[in-house]
């Protein structure tokens, strides 16, 4: 897991909340961070206020594993934003931790032949600095370990 720091603009960047600051500032510790429903221990992501299982509000960021598996992926060959250049990665992964989660996300540091449905990856952040904020986006990269 490695973070990168860039600078603000490269890619569009969320805005923080109370909800979903976990998730984009938990690279911080080189961890992914995932919403947990303390009553039925479910795994949810996106963040929600309410569990969709038993709708208890008792959730609480905890760290996952950071390996999952691309569920699907697609290459985007137009460049939306003029400062995040195409072409791009961009996949469904079912994490490790819970296959009920699926994180919509960047593949990098591969290349289209080597990309299948099933390919094991894991967790990358890039750093990026907004205002007095940092971010780290959590992209997916193939998990040579597995």
């Amino acid at each position: 897991m490695t973070s990168n720091s860039k600078e603000s603009g490269a890619r569009p960047l969320p805005q923080l909340t109370e909800l979903n600051r976990p998730y984009w500032t938990g690279g911080a510790t080189g961890k992914l961070y995932i919403q947990l429903c303390r009553s039925c221990h479910r795994l949810i992501h996106p963040p929600a206020i309410l569990c969709p299982d038993d709708h208890s509000p008792d959730l609480h960021a905890v760290p996952v594993s950071g390996r999952g598996t691309v569920e699907s992926w697609t290459e985007n060959l137009h460049s939306w934003f003029p400062s995040f250049p195409a072409p791009y990665f961009l996949a469904y992964v079912v994490l490790d931790d819970d296959s009920r989660v699926r994180v919509l996300t960047n593949l990098v540091n591969v290349v289209r032949d080597d990309l299948k449905i099933g390919m094991p990856v894991r967790v990358t952040f890039e750093r990026y600095e907004v205002g007095t904020d940092e971010i780290f986006l959590p992209l997916f990269e193939p998990d040579v370990d597995s």
